[in-house]
């Protein structure tokens, strides 16, 4: 018998869980174990935001993995020692054959501090409510979606953040009195991506009105005065700041073996597998060059990460991942558009974004719906407002 530990319960831990379990026989143990019990799509965080249908709708419970065959343990790992496969958590230790590491990153929210009113992490789901309440109550001001530092997660968030802010402020009839700006540190919007894709972002944005400013960091943010002060001694005052929180190595991956000399974990990004025995790693606590920290990603290789521990064990093939894959992003006006291609390709990315529509919309409702279903065994309709 072999036993298998995966560690963090997003995209990545779960298809790894998943690919695994469909491979292997009853006789293998798969277990998976996750500092949060509960999974949902990123992106539906900002369908809550503007009141399209809230998080629940769209949240499961990983104690369902349970009836699939995959051990659930609930619980926060507190280290990692690469080269026996074990860790210690918050509900004990734990050891197995093989080990994958998808924990996820850390936000580094120390530009927001403590604030409770005005300045938030867009991407927290604990900050849902007082978020939307404010941005309810909204009447004039300026709204700032600001990039705190890079990387962050999920490359086009910001830009749907701003679309759906937008259009839900032109919804509330105040949106003549409410200034949107979008801020990056970054050259453009999606360097990765080519000036293509860039030049369709930006003119969707100015289409709406949105302000985007290229080239900004942030490098205080005044909770009290709500005053953002950038790395070029300019200043910003806002009414609502909606922070997308820079991405870092969380610090139990950080602080093990398995960390390269930045913190982050840096796997063969075609197969998941690392320097030591048995043990893979993917999704956004690793770095590979060009690939961005998005969900997709993160399942796609550890699907493959579950294929070569199958094969290892002895039941079929293994696996490379290829590189392709795509983000979407939403505009407004329930049209989407989905940033894909062959993010490995040399010399650099091969990647297109085509013009937002309702047939793309309609897929990244699916997408999301398809995984409660696949993975946790929840059925949902799409967005109800």
């Amino acid at each position: 018998m072999a036993k298998v530990m995966i560690l963090g319960g997003g995209f990545g831990g779960l298809a790894a869980a998943h690919e695994l379990r469909g491979r292997l026989g009853p006789e293998h143990e798969v277990t998976l174990l996750a500092a949060d019990d509960r999974f949902f799509v990123g992106y539906a965080k900002l369908w809550d935001l503007v009141g399209t249908r809230s998080l629940v709708q769209g949240t499961g419970r990983l104690s369902a993995l349970d009836e699939r065959g995959i051990r659930f343990v609930h619980a926060q790992v507190t280290a990692i020692d690469p080269d026996r496969r074990a860790v210690e958590t918050s509900a004990g230790s734990f050891d197995a054959d093989y080990m994958v590491v998808a924990l996820g990153a850390a936000a580094d929210r120390r530009k927001l501090g403590s604030a409770e009113r005005g300045a938030h992490d867009l991407y927290d789901p604990d900050r849902l409510p007082a978020m939307r309440a404010e941005l309810g109550s909204l009447h004039d001001g300026r709204v700032v979606v600001g990039v705190l530092g890079v990387p962050y997660v999920c490359p086009p968030a910001p830009y749907e953040a701003a679309f759906l802010v937008e259009e839900f402020l032109r919804r509330q009839g105040v949106r003549e009195r409410v200034e949107v700006v979008i801020t990056t540190p970054m050259p453009s919007p999606l360097p990765v991506a080519g000036p293509a894709v860039d030049e369709l972002v930006a003119h969707g944005l100015a289409g709406q009105g949105i302000d985007l400013r290229t080239g900004l960091q942030i490098a205080e943010v005044d909770t009290d005065a709500k005053v953002l002060s950038f790395a070029d001694g300019a200043t910003m005052d806002y009414a609502l700041l909606l922070g997308i929180p820079q991405a870092a190595p969380p610090a139990v991956i950080a602080d093990s073996p398995l960390a390269g000399e930045d913190g982050w974990i840096w796997p063969d990004p075609e197969t998941g597998r690392t320097g030591f025995d048995g043990v893979y790693a993917v999704g956004d606590c690793t770095a590979v060059e060009n690939l961005p920290r998005a969900g997709v990603f993160a399942e796609a290789l550890g699907k493959v990460a579950g294929a070569n521990i199958a094969s290892e064990i002895g039941a079929g093939p293994g696996g490379r991942y290829d590189g392709v894959g795509f983000c979407f992003l939403e505009f407004n006006g329930r049209r989407a558009a989905a940033l894909e291609g062959d993010f490995f390709a040399k010399p650099k990315p091969d990647v297109r974004l085509a013009e937002p529509n309702a047939e793309t919309y309609a897929r990244k409702e699916a997408f999301e719906a398809e995984r409660l279903q696949a993975w946790l065994g929840i059925s949902r309709s799409g967005p109800t407002a």
